[in-house]
């Protein structure tokens, strides 16, 4: 290879924030990483943003993105076959998880406890947190503090809302973004995208190269460990075969669960990872809302957005929280914000949980095809009552909250039908667990059946907090690669 990269180098699927970490990750271990992406060209595009805003944003090509409703009844998926992935779409709310997230669902069972503890991932969510350059305000209740690049000021009555908030206990802050420099012009088309803000100064090394336009098929394995990567030249339309010496899957959760199961040999007749029937099930997903909410009094119109926490944990049923991120309704009103007046209606976003179950996941449907080209996913996913009423709950909480901190308001609807998918936010699928019988992957997201092959994007959540998962995903990637990089030493 004219790289300099060797011949048995790991090879890594997938350039979105979980993959890119991973790459620069074992990259700064001192191994040769190949990096396998779908996308065919660099994204494009400008973003200028003056003085903590954002007032122009424009993506121009090589974001591929795609959006599918035809894999089963009233389910979304959304995909990015680009090199950043759907960071080139994304709105870069980088919350963190709290420490009772990674142990909440022990109320309910043992099959719901993550193997790893927020103190074991805290030195990596700062690593994570140094690629995204994070801008957020003061501490708020049951969110830890990020490592922060630059601290917002909320407007003076936002800010006092969100300390009266804290007083009560209640938690009310600036949401943590990763927005860039608050004085910035970007050739890119989202204010961080892993390719741009992490992959770009990559390819600079010798030991990395980005093969583009390589859509991957499966992974091969033989003798208790993984051997290459076969994928489709999207340029040729031919097979082609990437020798590896361990591989990491990061093509996101939809894509990453069928390239597992499209992985089929005599030592792995159902997919790698598949041998107690566990990879596509668990799928989990936020249920999301978007309302307006009209307040008693006239507030400024919200530059950055305003974050509510979840409520207290012992106040809600195992795995059952909401958090709300309030900010504008329009581009008139993005243009109130820059001229500073006030406004007397908010848009809401709410997130929500559900409890995960083995019945409920993805599955392939193949077309009959010898390689990944026709296959499309069967994507199998409800939600019950109890995360329903969740969300009709979020409703009167948020009410509450606000009331509580001095300010009143009405949440006169219409509230749009839940949508499976819509958050795009599906994780769960090659999930997390001590235990092989609960879980696909280990504590550091190796395949418990094939170690050398790591899967390390939202895929491997074992719950869905309803808190922005990129963060944790990308804290947890480079955890996974820390442990490979002396697994393969």
């Amino acid at each position: 290879m004219t790289s300099g990269v060797s011949d048995e180098p790991v090879v890594v699927i997938g350039s979105g924030p979980s993959g890119a970490v991973a790459a620069a990750r074992l990259v700064e271990r001192g191994l040769d990483v190949v990096m396998l992406d779908s996308g065919t060209m660099a994204p494009r595009g400008v973003v200028v943003r003056v003085a903590d805003h954002t007032v122009f944003r424009k993506r121009f090509s090589g974001t591929d993105y795609r959006k599918s409703s035809d894999t089963a009844e009233n389910v979304d998926w959304f995909s990015s076959l680009s090199q950043g992935g759907l960071s080139n779409h994304w709105t870069a709310a980088v919350p963190r998880f709290a420490p009772a997230d990674f142990d909440d669902g022990g109320r309910l069972d043992e099959r719901y406890v993550w193997p790893v503890t927020y103190g074991e991932l805290e030195p990596y969510y700062e690593i994570a947190e140094h690629h995204l350059t994070v801008t957020a305000g003061e501490k708020l209740n049951g969110v830890p503090s990020n490592r922060l690049r630059h601290r917002v000021r909320l407007p003076s009555d936002w800010a006092e809302l969100a300390s009266a908030a804290n007083d009560n206990g209640d938690g009310v802050g600036a949401l943590p973004m990763a927005k860039g420099h608050p004085w910035m012009v970007a050739l890119r088309g989202s204010e961080f995208d892993s390719y741009h803000c992490v992959l770009q100064s990559l390819l600079e090394s010798p030991r990395f190269l980005l093969r583009r336009g390589a859509h991957v098929d499966r992974i091969t394995a033989a003798n208790g460990r993984a051997e290459s990567v076969c994928y489709i030249d999207r340029a040729s339309g031919q097979t082609r075969v990437q020798r590896a010496r361990a591989v990491v899957v990061a093509a996101g959760t939809i894509d990453s669960t069928m390239i597992l199961l499209r992985s089929t040999s005599s030592e792995h007749p159902n997919g790698i990872g598949n041998e107690e029937g566990l990879v596509g099930r668990y799928l989990h997903d936020h249920p999301r809302e978007w309302w307006t909410a009209t307040t008693e009094r006239p507030m400024r119109a919200l530059a950055h957005p305003v974050y509510v926490a979840r409520a207290p944990y012992a106040d809600s049923e195992p795995l059952m929280g909401t958090s709300h991120t309030v900010g504008l309704t329009s581009g008139l009103q993005r243009i109130k914000s820059l001229m500073r007046r006030r406004v007397d209606v908010v848009g809401v976003q709410v997130f929500g949980t559900m409890v995960p179950r083995p019945d409920i996941g993805v599955t392939l449907e193949r077309s009959g095809a010898a390689d990944a080209v026709g296959d499309r996913p069967r994507i199998d996913l409800a939600y019950d009552d109890a995360a329903m009423r969740n969300m009709e709950f979020a409703r009167e909480r948020l009410r509450t909250v606000l009331a509580g901190a001095g300010l009143r308001i009405e949440i006169p609807g219409p509230f749009h039908s839940l949508r499976p998918g819509s958050s795009v936010h599906f994780a769960g699928t090659a999930r997390m667990h001590r235990d092989r019988k609960f879980g696909v992957v280990d504590s550091f997201n190796r395949v418990h059946d094939l170690p050398s092959v790591v899967v390390a994007d939202m895929s491997c959540f074992t719950t869905g907090p309803e808190k922005n998962p990129t963060l944790t995903a990308m804290a947890l990637a480079i955890r996974a690669a820390d442990q490979l990089a002396r697994d393969v030493a």
